[in-house]
C-alpha cells in the first residue's frame, strides 16, 4: 500500500508557509493563493511566485519555516503502523526540502521518502531573488501546469495493483486525491472531495487514521 502524504498543513498542525509569507510579504501572497484555489493557476506556479516575493536572507527564511512548523500529534504511532500493514509512506510537497528535513529531524520522526523543492537563490549567499526547483517526480497536467502535478507523481510512484491512501489539505492535493482509493482530507481539499464525490474521511486525529483505513480496505 502506498501512503501519499502532503507536508504543510497535513503533517503539521497549520499552514507554516502561509504564516511565513504573511510575515515577510504581508498580504501580497493572498491574490496568488486565491487564483490557485480557483483553479486559475497551478499551485506550484503560485508557490514559486509567492516565494519570489520574499526578500529576506536565506537563513532567515528557512529558519522561520522551521520555527513555525509544529508536527501533528500521534505521528510516531502513525508511522509505526506502516510496517505491520506492508505500507510505504512517501511525502510529496512543493515545500522546501531544507526546512522539511530539519523539522523531521528535530521531531525525531522515522526516515521517510521525501520529494520536495529546492530553494534557489540568485543573490549573494543563495539569497534573493528566489525561485523554486520542484522535484522531478512531479509531472505535467493541464490543471497544475508543466512539471508541477502531484497526480503524475502518484502514478510514477504507485506499483501495479497497489492500494493508495492520499493525505492532504490544499489545491495541489486534488489531482492525487482523484486517483486514490481513500483520501484523508481537511480544509480546501475536504471541500473539493465532497463536491466531487471522492471517497474521503476527515483528517482530524492521526490516532483515528489506521482504524478508518483498515475498515475501508477490509470492506473493498
Amino acid at each position: 500500500m502506498l501512503v501519499f502524504l502532503d507536508y504543510d498543513g497535513t503533517l503539521t498542525t497549520h499552514e507554516c508557509n502561509e504564516i511565513v509569507l504573511q510575515r515577510f510579504v504581508g498580504d501580497a501572497w493572498r491574490p496568488l493563493e486565491a487564483e490557485a484555489k480557483a483553479d486559475h493557476m497551478g499551485h506550484a506556479e503560485c508557490f514559486d511566485r509567492q516565494i519570489g516575493l520574499v526578500q529576506a536572507p536565506r537563513r532567515e527564511l528557512i529558519g522561520a519555516l522551521v520555527a513555525e512548523a509544529e508536527p501533528e500529534a500521534g505521528l510516531q504511532e502513525f508511522f509505526a503502523g506502516f510496517a505491520e500493514r506492508d505500507a510505504r509512506p512517501v511525502i510529496v510537497s512543493a515545500g522546501l526540502r531544507e526546512a522539511i528535513t530539519t523539522v523531521w529531524e528535530h521531531a525525531e520522526l522515522p526516515p521517510v521518502e521525501l520529494h520536495a523543492s529546492e530553494l534557489v537563490g540568485g543573490g549573494a549567499h543563495g539569497g534573493p531573488p528566489y525561485h523554486l526547483a520542484f522535484s522531478d517526480v512531479l509531472g505535467d497536467c493541464p490543471r497544475c501546469g508543466p512539471k508541477a502535478c502531484k497526480g503524475a507523481a502518484l502514478r510514477a510512484l504507485r506499483r501495479p495493483g497497489e492500494p493508495v491512501l492520499v493525505f492532504g489539505d490544499g489545491a495541489s492535493d486534488l489531482c492525487p486525491a482523484r486517483e486514490a482509493d481513500l483520501v484523508f482530507a481537511r480544509d480546501h481539499l475536504a471541500v473539493r472531495c465532497a463536491a466531487e464525490g471522492i471517497e474521503w474521511r476527515p483528517l482530524r486525529d492521526y490516532a483515528e487514521v489506521w482504524p478508518a483505513a483498515d475498515a475501508f480496505l477490509a470492506g473493498r
